[in-house]
């Protein structure tokens, strides 16, 4: 499944558990690159020329990414929270 990728804090919802939801997804795809990065490296053999120096830098700017829109959720659920508590 495909975790959703809105590139700014204007897209995101206003829902913390959907936001939550979301989180989970992007930690999952992002664990995934780990191991693409990590299968990559332990198969390539330069001796032999079979190098992958493209793929791993695109699953690694990809975990990345994940990784910006994670924070971008961590950091709408903290001003929901925020938000939450400064009305009463």
């Amino acid at each position: 499944m495909k975790a959703p990728s809105p590139l700014d804090d204007a897209s995101l919802p206003n829902s913390i558990p959907e936001l939550e939801a979301q989180m989970a997804l992007l930690e999952e795809e992002r664990r995934a690159c780990e191991a693409d990065v990590r299968r990559l490296c332990e198969t390539e053999r330069p001796d032999e020329g079979i190098c992958f120096a493209q793929e791993i830098h695109q699953a690694r700017q990809r975990k990345l990414q994940l990784e910006v829109q994670k924070e971008l959720r961590r950091v709408r659920i903290n001003r929901l929270r925020l938000d939450a508590n400064s009305v009463f």
